[in-house]
């Protein structure tokens, strides 16, 4: 599963990609969809609110190491920095670090905030540590810490996308929790640096479906979500697509026997890719900065 390396010059090279263009450029069209239905009941203009993070003291020590990590590299300070240059909310909302049993990263409704655990940065960490394994026992370290990084930022923006559809009363017709994956996706094709966040986020699904596949399906079959190993086809897919050109390395075909994606699907991601960004653009365009 591992592929930084061979994503790294195609990094170097790739295009900035945005959500809505810019905030002087109107959200595509959508057949069938008009400006009036699309808008929901709230003001349709970009609200004064952001998310403003804090961080409650750790109660593990695992948990306490998490933190300082987080604090010190500006972790979530980043991710939100990087949503609230895109996004205006019609409040502040809170996101927020603190301990918790079991792992988890979630927006919570009764608070009104999106909660990080310390534990959920430490589950990957763990997860990334074992296959980090070239280089010296700093690179492994760094590469690892990358890693938690990128995740990190995929899980606020994923969280994020739960807190949109709800505050701004955003329609959905599909499963949320696949809405949610392809807006951070689309935060995360914004730019070089966050593009290598995604990969990341693709290495975490390709981990824990590989542990998925040791373990029984039936708790996972009943979840929301899609199962980890369709969220791990599910970002190359949509990274893929956002750029085919730059990214046709990840294609598996006869010609490529080292890609990961297998090139019945490639064929249809440039057009998914299309189409999410044309849902959450029409959805945010009153919100876009």
């Amino acid at each position: 599963m591992r592929f930084h390396r061979r994503w790294a010059a195609a990094l170097a090279a790739a295009a900035l990609l945005t959500l809505g263009a810019s905030s002087a450029t109107a959200a595509p069209a959508v057949p069938g969809v008009t400006a009036a239905s699309a808008v929901p009941a709230v003001p349709a203009v970009p609200g004064p609110g952001a998310l403003v993070v804090s961080y409650e003291p750790a109660q593990t020590e695992v948990g306490l190491a998490e933190q300082q990590f987080l604090q010190e590299n500006q972790v979530l300070e980043s991710a939100a920095a990087h949503a609230n240059a895109l996004i205006g909310l019609p409040r502040d909302i809170p996101l927020v670090a603190v301990s918790c049993d079991p792992p988890n990263a979630y927006w919570d409704s009764e608070s009104q905030a999106i909660l990080f655990c310390y534990e959920y940065a430490a589950l990957f960490r763990g997860l990334f540590a074992e296959r980090n394994t070239e280089g010296s026992p700093a690179e492994r370290a760094r590469a690892t810490d990358e890693d938690v990084i990128g995740v990190a930022n995929s899980t606020v923006f994923h969280e994020l996308a739960h807190a949109l559809i709800e505050v701004y009363e955003l329609p959905a017709t599909g499963r949320e929790e696949d809405s949610a994956d392809q807006l951070a996706t689309l935060l995360l094709s914004e730019d070089s640096l966050h593009q290598e966040y995604a990969i990341s986020d693709i290495e975490a699904w390709g981990a824990l479906a590989e542990l998925s596949e040791q373990g029984a399906l039936g708790d996972k079959l009943a979840d929301e979500h899609a199962l980890d190993s369709q969220r791990y086809y599910n970002a190359i897919c949509w990274l893929y697509g956002s750029d085919p050109k730059t990214y046709d390395f990840v294609v598996l075909s006869e010609a490529n026997p080292e890609g990961f994606l297998p090139e019945a699907r490639a064929v249809r991601c440039p057009g998914e890719y299309t189409q999410m960004q044309k849902a959450w653009s029409t959805l945010l365009a009153p919100y876009l900065k």
